[in-house]
């Protein structure tokens, strides 16, 4: 189903949470939808950097911070400050929440596979003081479904803060 967004004739959305199509084109986040109202042009992407992107915001969004479904989201960000439970296994949970978020939001790409480093990384903080943080690593591949053409991409962020 696709939904006409007037007063563009041009101007559809596919009803998935952030994917935005025009005419096989891409819009790039974040949407700028007081340029859309102006009726200016907004940034368009390629299917491989729309489908990034996309990912980079289930990646960056906890589970619940989104109202109309509670389930959009990565489970990165409930075990941010687990340090009881082993990185073996929290990299294999990281691992399998991935994958399925991406399968059910991610439409567009099949057998997709997530691989998932975690390390404890030494950084600066403010005033000197030093930090332990974890890495994460996050490496997403699949094949875009109307191409066929393989995706892959890497994640990295830092998490659980530990200052001494």
């Amino acid at each position: 189903m696709i939904i006409k967004i007037s007063p563009f004739d041009n101007l559809y959305c596919k009803p998935l949470p952030f994917t935005y199509c025009m005419k096989h084109r891409y819009y790039s986040l974040p949407l700028r939808l007081d340029e859309v109202m102006q009726g200016e042009n907004l940034p368009t992407c390629s299917m491989d950097d729309s489908i990034y992107q996309h990912i980079h915001l289930l990646v960056t969004t906890a589970f619940g911070e989104i109202e109309y479904d509670e389930k959009f989201g990565c489970i990165v960000w409930d075990t941010d400050f687990d340090n009881l439970t082993a990185v073996n296994k929290m990299r294999d949970i990281i691992k399998q929440s991935l994958v399925t978020v991406i399968r059910k939001y991610e439409t567009r790409l099949e057998k997709v596979n997530a691989e998932v480093s975690i390390n404890q990384e030494l950084t600066s903080g403010s005033q000197d003081a030093k930090q332990v943080k974890k890495r994460v690593r996050l490496q997403i591949t699949g094949l875009i479904k109307s191409t066929h053409l393989p995706f892959s991409r890497t994640f990295s962020f830092f998490s659980g803060p530990l200052s001494y």
